[in-house]
């Protein structure tokens, strides 16, 4: 049986590697803190806060709601809601938890492999850069999902290298359970990260140690999956809801992506097409980086100097402070730039991980190490590639491929090199920052303001410690307060389309239909149908509209839908029936050019 260990690190560098943590983590929150409470995510952006709250009132789904996600989510946000309070500042701070929770394990399973210097700056690079895509409302279920991808691969790799087959098992049944809870938050994710480690662990563990570890390692990762999912499968049954869940998460879910397995391609295809700068920008930083990155499979880490923890950490606060100042401004900020980082992460982790394992079975002296970067470049590879399955190309699919590769990147290189690196990591920071501050949320046709004109408190309690600018503000207290006086009894019912999540929550009410949401890509065309009968059969007190253009539409068939006539039109053909009786209240442009939000009053007759 082999030999090889666990890497060993002295109390000194544990001292070390915890200073150069608390650095990343400090600056990471300073970009975070900026933002996190300014802005509404009203357009789809507050499913989290909003599930969360309707467990905690009973309302449990599959049951009473239709959705195409799996429930760990909602449980998580009951929990968290439940334990500090049913405001919305909750659910944003725990999402900024979440995602220094995703910079650390980040930093830990990189600093198996490379520096200091290079482990810190990947993981903060990385969870800049993977925040910033405009629908990102921070407390998110797909990054609760990549979180526990994340976990699963760094099990994984303890498991590979432990010193002894008890340990190997532990750790292994560790992956599996991170794995499936992974799944029960994003089934996509959840799913294609098992798999990949599954796989990678099981010939890791056979190449590299006797046959009997290699199948205990096997079982107990099987049995750390089973077993979470067993439990939850059973809460479900007990509900009366397994096959309607799996119904939703497997059938109606993916129907309302896509028909066909071809479209998903399709769909990645015509936005690379659409956008070749991306792609191009992504393949000159292979080009240059690529060399570097793969000799550091070859060999341990560079001894060339690199920066200093103290120049670091000055640097990323000057460099973190200055986006942030200069979001008080009006100067224009690029946007869209996090996007090349996607398929950098996307193409890299797919040659890096093909590399590692060819240079594994080579028996070279590093073959532990390179099964372990396999693994990595697995977990970073099958991220992108199932969070693409929901759309082509945002900034959560670089985690944790992009941190892999600027590790990598930065200790294959010479001293020219990594200066280099550092004056391209600060571009991206103070890209992104800049990018993230300027839009921090939008959603088809729905752009929230800037953050620096967050500056308006809301009067409604779930809303505190929460600033919004003034006509968010404004929409959000008027159509609470409308929704209330026209649907006073706790049974009315009131509705908001395409989706409007939070608004449920802050009055108190709900949709007289299944689906809180009626995006395109959430509920399929035959179940749009049925809910537009459902509108005109239970019409609600009140209705806040966002009534799409015919060339909106179209270019949401053309996307989803191939261009074929969707479900969508019955659903609009339904309200413009209802809204035609109904009292126009009032009208917000959260920014100018937005759809226009119209708000009306079904309980007061139009005269």
């Amino acid at each position: 049986m082999s030999t090889i260990s666990e890497p060993r690190t002295t109390d000194a560098g544990r001292r070390a590697d915890w200073l150069a943590l608390s650095v990343v983590l400090l600056l990471a929150a300073l970009f975070f803190l900026c933002w996190f409470n300014r802005f509404a995510a009203l357009r789809s952006g507050d499913g989290e806060y909003t599930g969360g709250l309707a467990f905690l009132a009973g309302r449990l789904p599959y049951r009473d709601y239709y959705t195409a996600g799996p429930p760990f989510n909602q449980i998580k946000s009951a929990i968290e809601l439940g334990l500090f309070g049913k405001t919305l500042f909750v659910t944003r701070l725990c999402g900024v938890v979440e995602r220094l929770l995703i910079a650390g394990v980040l930093f830990f399973w990189l600093r198996r492999y490379f520096t200091r210097i290079a482990s810190a700056l990947a993981a903060l690079v990385t969870i800049i850069v993977s925040a910033g895509d405009r629908t990102d409302p921070l407390a998110s279920y797909n990054h609760d999902a990549i979180l526990f991808a994340i976990l699963c691969g760094f099990f994984a790799c303890y498991s590979m290298r432990a010193s002894s087959v008890r340990r190997a098992s532990l750790f292994a049944a560790l992956a599996g359970s991170a794995a499936a809870i992974s799944s029960l938050t994003k089934q996509t994710v959840g799913l294609g990260t098992a798999v990949a480690v599954l796989i990678l662990l099981a010939a890791s563990t056979w190449h590299l140690f006797a046959l009997r570890r290699a199948v205990l390692v096997k079982l107990s990762y099987l049995a750390g999956f089973v077993l979470p999912i067993a439990v939850v499968a059973l809460y479900l049954q007990h509900l009366g809801v397994l096959g309607s869940a799996l119904h939703m998460l497997f059938v109606a879910g993916p129907k309302a992506k896509a028909s066909g397995a071809h479209e998903f391609l399709t769909r990645e295809l015509s936005v690379a097409i659409g956008n070749p700068i991306w792609v191009l920008l992504a393949v000159l930083a292979l080009a240059v980086s690529l060399a570097a990155i793969l000799r550091n499979l070859r060999a341990e880490p560079s001894a060339a100097p690199s920066a200093s923890l103290r120049s670091f950490a000055l640097a990323g606060f000057v460099v973190i402070a200055a986006a942030c100042a200069l979001a008080l401004t009006s100067l224009p900020a690029l946007e869209d730039f996090g996007k090349a980082s996607v398929y950098f992460a996307f193409i890299g982790t797919s040659i890096v991980g093909l590399v590692a394992i060819a240079l594994s079975f080579a028996r070279r002296p590093l073959a532990a190490r390179n099964w372990e970067l396999a693994l990595f470049a697995a977990v970073g590879w099958s991220v992108a590639f199932t969070l693409s399955l929901s759309w082509p190309a945002f900034e959560a699919m670089t985690l944790p491929g992009l941190a892999l590769l600027l590790a990598a990147a930065h200790d294959g290189t010479r001293l020219w090199g990594r200066r280099f690196l550092y004056l391209v990591a600060a571009a991206m920071i103070f890209i992104q920052i800049r990018e993230k501050l300027e839009l921090p949320f939008a959603f088809n046709h729905q752009e929230e303001p800037a953050v620096r004109f967050a500056t308006v408190r809301s009067n409604i309690p779930q809303l505190r410690g929460m600033r919004f600018p003034a006509e968010t503000a404004r929409l959000l207290d008027r159509t609470t307060e409308v929704m209330q006086q026209a649907a006073p009894k706790p049974e009315d019912t009131v509705f908001t389309y395409p989706e409007f999540g939070l608004i449920y929550a802050l009055a108190d009410r709900n949709p007289p239909t299944r689906a809180g949401s009626h995006n395109i890509d959430v509920i399929p065309d035959s179940f749009a149908r049925e809910e537009a009968a459902r509108l005109l059969a239970h019409p609600p007190k009140a209705i806040l509209y966002a009534r799409p253009t015919e060339s909106d539409l179209l270019d949401d068939e053309r996307i989803w839908r191939h261009g074929h006539r969707s479900g969508q039109r019955d659903l609009i053909y339904a309200l413009d029936q209802l809204v035609s009786a109904c009292t126009l209240t009032d009208t917000f442009v959260l920014k100018a050019g937005d759809t226009p939000i119209m708000l009306y009053n079904c309980a007061a007759k139009r005269p």
